[in-house]
């Protein structure tokens, strides 16, 4: 079995990629304050109002996709 080898520009290459995407994953996991002012409360009117509805119509479509494949 022939052995792979990577080459020492590309080793390089590699490992300052590796260190700017690890520098990055510091500043994109920051999370900013939000002002005191903002309305951060749950809504009046819930969103998830049709989702069992629509899981029951979901699965009702995949299972006709899949009767219709045999």
């Amino acid at each position: 079995m022939k052995k792979v080898t990577i080459a020492p520009l590309n080793r390089i290459c590699m490992l300052l990629a590796l260190c700017f995407l690890a520098l990055g994953i510091e500043t994109a996991q920051a999370q900013i304050d939000f002002p005191d002012d903002t309305d951060d409360e749950i809504p009046t009117a819930p969103i998830d109002g049709f989702i069992g509805l629509g899981l029951v119509a979901g699965a009702y479509y995949g299972i006709q996709k899949l009767k219709k494949k045999k």
